[in-house]
């Protein structure tokens, strides 16, 4: 069946072309949220955290953050750098 493009944006082409009234349709966008009284979001805003590292690996060497070791590769453990031995697994 051939539909018109006209019948899915709220209105007919006739009503469209006569000013006549159209469908009551809410335009506003389903990710729109709700301001308060001084202009600013009423929902609290999200915090979030910067993304880390698991794992890090310097061609040089660099220091465990427990052992003082020179490694190459070092894994994220209670947020320092520590090599494969100081690694709590």
């Amino acid at each position: 069946m051939d539909r018109s493009l006209d019948e899915f944006v709220g209105g007919s082409a006739e009503s469209a072309e006569s000013g006549g009234e159209t469908d009551d349709v809410d335009d506003t966008p389903e990710h729109a949220t709700e301001t308060g009284e001084n202009g600013t979001d009423s929902k609290p805003s999200l915090t979030v955290n910067p993304a880390e590292s698991t794992m890090d690996w310097t061609p040089g060497g660099a220091a465990c953050g427990a052992c003082e070791s020179t490694v190459e590769r070092r894994w994220r453990d209670d947020g320092r750098l520590v090599c494969i031995d100081c690694k709590n697994w």
